[in-house]
């Protein structure tokens, strides 16, 4: 009896624990979004329909890194919004440099991007009876391949700190199901039962566990980087910040002014690789915009220079 009334307390402990830290470790997972995919495979279009491959593939590299468990992913419609409002739409626009920019705004770790350099279905036969909209039934002899490249780019430097090359290749023949595609949506339940979409989920799958390997290969998320920034405004004891929620600003944060004295640069090569900084002050937000976080000063640290429009920044 006493046994059963302990087990019984200990169950009860173990819901009350994980409904009151629902997010318990999940700040020791890296943040990522996927963006749209290059097609490459544009010139070889033999489907009908609308189909976006490059955000189709995006979508199926979602699904990939969510049953990895190891990351947290940001909803396309977010990403979307983003790209849309920095005008980042347009081709050629978007590379390692320009998404990081995309990437600060979303507060991510890091930026999955690539393109899809095949994306084919040969098939020989014709189909015969009719099953239902869509499908047909006949002798096919079916040869699907998709090919991929993804990098992974740090969203903070913009470097590329992995890449990696997915291939699907999947054939048949038989007695096999005839698609006609315009009927088929990518990405659904119906699209992956067939060739085309096995053959997409193995190159997919493949380039996400090569990602995925590469971005804990140093054991995983250490502490988060110190949020840094400029002076926007100073009057008295108001400052506002250039960073805001979008950047991971919170109310009650800290954060230290400093003003640049002067920059130290490498005597040979020019380089600039250091700074003369002294702290001016201690400020606490008040209140947080998107882009920008209001700040009233705590503590003053310097008696020679008061805060103004430029200084630096930096969470405490």
């Amino acid at each position: 009896m006493k046994r059963r009334l302990f087990l019984g307390l200990l169950v009860l402990l173990t819901f009350i624990l994980v409904s009151a830290f629902p997010t318990l470790g999940a700040e020791k997972l890296y943040k990522i979004a996927v963006l749209p995919f290059d097609d490459g495979s544009i010139q070889d279009r033999w489907w009908e329909g609308n189909w976006d491959v490059g955000k189709g593939i995006a979508d199926e590299f979602v699904t990939e890194f969510l049953n990895t468990k190891k990351f947290r992913l940001i909803e396309r419609e977010q990403i979307d919004k983003v790209i849309q409002e920095q005008d980042f739409g347009q081709s050629g626009r978007v590379d390692a440099k320009t998404a990081a920019k995309i990437g600060k705004i979303l507060g991510v770790d890091f930026l999955v991007m690539g393109r899809v350099t095949e994306f084919s279905l040969k098939s020989t036969g014709v189909s015969g009876i009719s099953l239902k909209k869509g499908i047909g039934l006949g002798v096919k002899s079916t040869n699907a391949i998709v090919a991929i490249d993804a990098r992974l780019v740090d969203a903070t430097t913009a470097e590329i700190i992995a890449s990696a090359t997915g291939r699907g290749d999947k054939r048949s023949t038989n007695l096999a199901v005839a698609v006609e595609w315009s009927a088929i949506a990518f990405g659904s339940d119906e699209f992956r039962k067939t060739n085309l979409g096995v053959a997409t989920r193995e190159a997919v799958a493949s380039a996400a566990q090569q990602l995925a390997e590469k971005a804990y290969e140093g054991g995983g998320p250490s502490r988060p980087a110190k949020l840094s920034g400029v002076v926007a405004y100073a009057s008295g004891n108001r400052v506002i910040i250039n960073i805001g929620s979008s950047s991971g600003v919170a109310q009650d944060m800290v954060f230290v002014v400093s003003k640049v004295l002067e920059v130290v640069k490498d005597p040979t090569t020019g380089e600039v690789i250091d700074e003369v900084t002294e702290a001016l002050a201690e400020i606490k937000v008040t209140e947080v915009k998107d882009k920008s976080a209001t700040c009233t000063v705590l503590k003053k640290l310097s008696g020679s220079y008061a805060v103004a429009v430029g200084d630096k920044v930096e969470q405490k």
